[in-house]
């Protein structure tokens, strides 16, 4: 489907602004779909008169668990708590550095504590299409 989609485009076929909004919308369809705990239940239930998993033509579909995360703030484990603080602390230090690395001349300048010539980062980046629909 994607490789006939990308072929009209690439060969002329279709307007590559009007494809690009249309499968824009189609995303903005699908993620919707699928993030509607409705039709997630409905699915799973469905899928479960088939097992947890289940060969559909050249799909299978398994139920899964994703996204598992842990609240470790009720352990009441105070070394993990002092790791975060110091974890947090190292966090805001090295952001703060990065951002002193960003302002530094292209030429490069001295650290006064080290001696070492630093340099800024290098920066890149990729030129999308950044798409937005009014909101209904």
């Amino acid at each position: 489907m994607a490789a006939r989609a990308i072929s009209s485009v690439v060969n002329g076929e279709i307007d590559p602004i009007t494809a690009h909004i249309n499968i824009s919308r189609m995303e903005a369809a699908i993620k919707l779909y699928k993030d509607n705990a409705g039709v997630r239940d409905i699915t799973l239930r469905e899928l479960s008169k088939y097992g947890k998993s289940h060969q559909f033509g050249d799909c299978r579909l398994e139920e899964c668990e994703s996204g598992v995360k842990y609240d470790y703030s009720m352990c009441g484990d105070s070394k993990l708590a002092d790791m975060y603080a110091t974890m947090e602390a190292l966090k805001a230090d090295i952001k703060e550095r990065e951002e002193m690395l960003k302002r530094l001349p292209r030429a490069g300048m001295a650290d006064p504590d080290t001696g070492e010539i630093l340099f800024p980062p290098v920066k890149s980046s990729k030129t999308i299409i950044k798409t937005t629909f009014k909101k209904k």
